[in-house]
């Protein structure tokens, strides 16, 4: 006696999920390295220029702080105190008095 065999239909669903498989397998074999779209590639135009550039930013920047620690070493600062929520009557603010700081 024979075995009873069951043949089965596939139904809608195994056909969308083959079709699928089937379109990803021929899109990843036809197109190289599997990629549709080209690989993004940042580079930086001239490298060796962008390096000078910012070491003589760097450079201007210590100038600068060099030559404010001098100042600030050397000479005399004159600060004033000025209170800004009290005007006279020509709109100008009062001041308390200035102090010389060495």
């Amino acid at each position: 006696m024979q075995a009873p065999t069951t043949a089965r239909r596939w139904t809608v669903r195994e056909w969308i999920l083959s079709a699928v498989v089937v379109a990803t397998c021929i899109r990843v074999w036809s197109w190289p390295d599997g990629q549709l779209l080209p690989h993004a590639q940042a580079q930086v135009p001239d490298s060796g220029l962008q390096r000078k550039q910012i070491l003589a930013a760097a450079q201007r920047t210590n100038e600068l702080l060099i030559r404010i620690i001098d100042i600030l070493g050397s000479e005399t600062i004159e600060v004033r105190i000025v209170e800004a929520d009290k005007t006279d009557k020509s709109g100008g603010a009062h001041s308390k008095g200035s102090r010389r700081i060495r």
